[in-house]
């Protein structure tokens, strides 16, 4: 619920629950304020920061009137504002705990201005206060930026009470790298590899490195080893299995929901789709990377056109698409007369799913869905097998 009207058309305050929760839908960095007073170091975990203006150069902090860096600052009128780095959640977590000793294992410097500045920090600004204000149960200081660094390192988040790091469009092109080369092989199946080599292969900061491998190894593509190294997960018939009849569930679930309730544009959208998993009549499929591509982005719509965004979000974790483009790469490499018999049928299940939509037929739609998966199924263990049990 968000405001209210009273009985007497007078607008009511929003609940402070509901505050609570859509402010916390709003992602910020993280700061650690710190400051001096009769020789004792302050310091609070701060989210509620933000530049006020560049000329001159100013920022506006609040802080809660309960905390004793808050008084701390009224006394010294100066303080730090430590920007912290993705991997200092442990810092900003002992900063926000009440203590006596929040400095206890923290690396600090004496700033210009007399007040305690951490150490290996994503950035910190010394500030001057020039007008504290009173905001609710915060004191709000407008303050003087008197000196200012930075490091090229990536920042802390805060989103919805949880600390998160911010991820780069740079970050998932990389991962994206990555899982194709899984995918195709380009690692052989026995070839341990490192964030090390991969860092100096790539010639990318580590962290990306990091992120990419660990989101792979969450996927099951990759494993870890117990020196450290990774390595290519072998793609078994259980491994199939499991994420067909998975990917399975989840379109039956989009199918009662979408089917006979799309709109003629939808309905076209779903059409080019199908069209383009279609393999020439003369030559067959001649480009399976193009094919792989069309197949993976008719399953992704089947799921998008429910318009539920945890539901596709579930399907994208899941690692069907991946099983099977890797057992369809083998089998066109292969070029076996069986494989592409059976690549053929899961083609003709696509046009059939097609008219199964378009005629807003749910059980037949439905019922092709679990054919399509029994042959995707039957196609995956004809190719593993043949290749020894895993590829």
């Amino acid at each position: 619920m968000g405001t209210k009207i009273s009985g007497n058309g007078k607008l009511e305050k929003v609940d402070n629950l509901v505050f609570r929760d859509v402010i916390g839908h709003f992602t910020s960095g993280v700061t650690v304020i710190t400051t001096k007073h009769e020789g004792v170091n302050y310091g609070v975990t701060a989210s509620a920061v933000s530049s006020l203006s560049v000329d001159p150069p100013m920022l506006l902090v609040c802080i809660n009137q309960a905390t004793g860096t808050c008084n701390a600052i009224s006394e010294a009128k100066v303080f730090g504002v430590n920007i912290l780095h993705e991997d200092q959640g442990d810092i900003a977590l002992q900063f926000a705990r009440p203590s006596s000793d929040k400095f206890k294992g923290i690396e600090t410097v004496e700033g210009k201005l007399g007040e305690p500045i951490l150490k290996d920090t994503l950035a910190h600004l010394e500030c001057r206060v020039v007008q504290e204000v009173t905001g609710g149960t915060h004191s709000v200081f407008l303050a003087e930026v008197i000196h200012a660094d930075s490091e090229e390192r990536n920042p802390l988040t805060y989103y919805r009470g949880k600390f998160g790091r911010f991820i780069s469009h740079n970050d998932e092109m990389v991962y994206l790298d990555l899982r194709s080369k899984v995918l195709k092989r380009d690692f052989q199946l026995k070839e341990p590899f490192s964030v090390a080599s991969l860092t100096e292969t790539l010639e990318v900061p580590r962290q990306v490195i990091y992120y990419a491998l660990t989101k792979l190894e969450g996927e099951g593509l990759i494993k870890r080893s117990e020196t450290g190294d990774f390595s290519v997960t072998p793609l078994s018939i259980e491994m199939l299995t499991e994420a067909l009849e998975t990917r399975c569930a989840l379109e039956v679930a989009a199918i009662e929901k979408t089917v006979g309730n799309l709109t003629t544009k939808e309905l076209s959208d779903f059409r080019s789709r199908v069209e383009e998993t279609l393999a020439d009549k003369e030559n067959g499929i001649t480009d399976i990377d193009k094919y792989i591509e069309a197949n993976i982005s008719l399953h992704d719509y089947t799921i998008a056109l429910t318009n539920n965004a945890t539901l596709l979000d579930s399907y994208r974790r899941l690692t069907a698409e991946a099983v099977m483009s890797s057992a369809l790469r083998v089998a066109f490499e292969e070029n076996s007369s069986t494989a592409r018999e059976e690549l053929n049928k899961l083609a003709d299940d696509h046009v059939a799913l097609l008219k199964a939509y378009e005629a807003g037929d749910k059980e037949a739609a439905k019922s092709i869905v679990k054919q399509h998966t029994e042959e995707a199924k039957k196609l995956g263990k004809y190719i593993i097998s043949h290749a020894g049990g895993s590829i």
